[in-house]
């Protein structure tokens, strides 16, 4: 694991603790470790450097582990690392990522919502003085967990908008590919009305024709399977206008944009 994602991770994870001085509560309170140890210049630096100067292969990033990827992600949240983040927003990695996003506002919420409830309970025992070195240590841990905070949601809105559009290009697709499948059950239906009536078909006429028996669209919101054929005579007979019916039955191939965001 390299510097920064441990770094990051220990501040998240509240790894450290704060010794009962200076007139704090007995019990031991979270250090603000973000606050002090991300202070480091070269940590930071020379995990920028090989966030900007390094993108893994697209094959590599697939093939990464949850963990892998978390840390790949926690150690690049910021503006610098642009081509990393161009792949890691499109399938098959978009899914994955913002569940790594969403998981880590949480923690971070939960994080800063505990560590405030610790400081009021300390406070309305012994009074709050910004000059303390607890408030002190606080503010600084705020402040900066508070930028990470920023940098996760920065990131988890582009991923709510790479979804939307993938959502939007999946339902084209699917659009484009149910009305050809209309035109070719159309055409194999016309096919069959066509010669069925004045000759005996062959086998490879039945075959064809079989097709609309065993070709299926998906149907509502459920995708239910529907033969072909049964589209013919309800969803798009002409006497049903089935174009303008069957516009609500494009199911997206991607899942539609449901966030569990922490918000506060």
């Amino acid at each position: 694991m390299d510097t920064m994602t441990q770094l990051l991770r220990t501040a998240i994870d509240n790894r450290g603790w704060l010794p009962a001085s200076d007139g704090e509560l007995s019990r031991p309170e979270p250090v603000p470790a973000l606050g002090y140890q991300m202070t480091s210049r070269e940590a930071q630096s020379s995990r920028l450097d090989d966030a900007t100067d390094a993108v893994p292969d697209f094959a590599e990033l697939i093939g990464c582990s949850d963990d892998q990827l978390e840390e790949l992600v926690l150690a690049n949240l910021g503006p610098d690392a642009t081509g990393l983040w161009e792949a890691l927003l499109v399938p098959p990695l978009l899914d994955r990522v913002r569940t790594i996003l969403v998981a880590t506002q949480q923690r971070v919420d939960n994080d800063l919502r505990t560590r405030r409830s610790r400081r009021n309970e300390r406070g309305s025992k012994l009074g709050f003085d910004p000059a303390s070195h607890y408030e002190q240590r606080y503010s600084q841990w705020r402040v900066r967990v508070t930028m990470f905070k920023r940098l996760v949601e920065t990131r988890l809105s582009q991923t709510r908008a790479a979804a939307a559009d993938e959502n939007h290009k999946a339902a084209a697709l699917n659009r484009r590919h149910r009305n050809a499948v209309r035109r070719l059950a159309e055409a194999i239906d016309s096919h069959r009305r066509t010669l069925g009536a004045e000759v005996d078909p062959e086998p490879a006429d039945r075959a064809l024709w079989q097709i609309l028996e065993d070709v299926t669209v998906p149907l509502g919101p459920q995708g239910v399977p529907v033969p072909v054929r049964d589209m013919l005579t309800t969803y798009w007979s002409p006497a049903q206008k089935g174009a303008a019916m069957d516009a609500d039955a494009v199911q997206p191939t991607t899942k539609p944009n449901q966030d569990t965001d922490g918000e506060n």
